[in-house]
């Protein structure tokens, strides 16, 4: 059996981390040439870098969600850096994935309108 440091559990998990950014990073350019050509690749990966430590930091659990929040993060550099998305995602009375659900409805009709 493998036995790990508490340290190298850790280094491992980062590693694991950085290259679920990574792939998820990759698929979101693959469908968006236009922000690879607009931001650049590095710039893409680090602001879907602090949207992932964000997520987790405030609780979200589901995969599909967080790689909603990093998808919007590519779209919208820093959102989640935002005092008010700040503020409504912490809210009580629902989950951090819940509120972003009902947050991701309304930009989606606020767009509709747009265009």
């Amino acid at each position: 059996m493998l036995k790990l440091s508490q340290a190298q559990w850790e280094e491992l998990q980062m590693r694991d981390t950085h290259q679920f950014v990574v792939a998820v990073c990759d698929q979101f350019l693959t469908n968006r040439p236009d922000i690879l050509d607009q931001l650049g690749r590095d710039a893409v990966q680090e602001s879907m870098q602090a949207a992932y430590d964000y997520a987790v930091s405030i609780g979200f659990t589901s995969t599909p969600q967080i790689v909603r929040l990093l998808y919007l993060a590519a779209d919208a550099p820093g959102i989640h850096d935002d005092p008010l998305v700040n503020a409504y995602l912490r809210k009580p009375g629902a989950t951090p994935e819940q509120r972003f659900d009902d947050m991701l409805v309304v930009i989606n009709k606020k767009l509709e309108g747009i265009y």
